[in-house]
């Protein structure tokens, strides 16, 4: 059933019946009240009317079948290290803070750490390039003694 069709019938008895009202009652307050109510009921009936009005939808025709199937890869692992890498805690002068600001530059382990420049890792960590120097030369002598 269609409602739109129901609300716009009702809104234009109210508007029928507002412009009825002054001839029949006079011009009074009572009567211009209920006009303005009558005239405010009808704009809500006709507002309902057009919302409720049935829409108009484009069905697309599919040219080709939707393929659902998903193709799954194996999960490939990391290769695993030959030797064991070193942490950084094993540094002296790296705490758990300096560590934290070290893994945000993919700084991991020693090994990582060796390979940066001090000039470039004192830039990017806003210290002394002199620290970063000893603690490269610190990476580089673990990693010596690990090998």
């Amino acid at each position: 059933m269609r409602f739109d069709i129901i609300f716009y019938f009702l809104g234009i008895i109210c508007f029928i019946l507002a412009a009825t009202i002054i001839p029949f009652w006079g011009v009074t307050l009572m009567p211009v009240a209920f006009m303005i109510v009558l005239l405010l009921f009808g704009l809500f009936f006709m507002a309902s009317g057009y919302s409720a009005r049935p829409r108009k939808y484009k069905i697309i025709a599919a040219t080709e079948p939707v393929e659902t199937r998903v193709e799954r890869k194996p999960i490939q692992m990391p290769p695993t290290p030959s030797k064991p890498l070193t942490g950084l805690d094993t540094i002296k002068g790296i705490g758990p803070k300096r560590i934290a600001k070290l893994n945000e530059l993919q700084i991991m382990y020693a090994e990582d750490l060796a390979r940066f420049s001090a000039e470039d890792l004192a830039t990017k960590l806003k210290i002394s390039s002199k620290i970063t120097a000893k603690w490269i030369k610190q990476a580089q002598n673990l990693i010596k003694e690990a090998s």
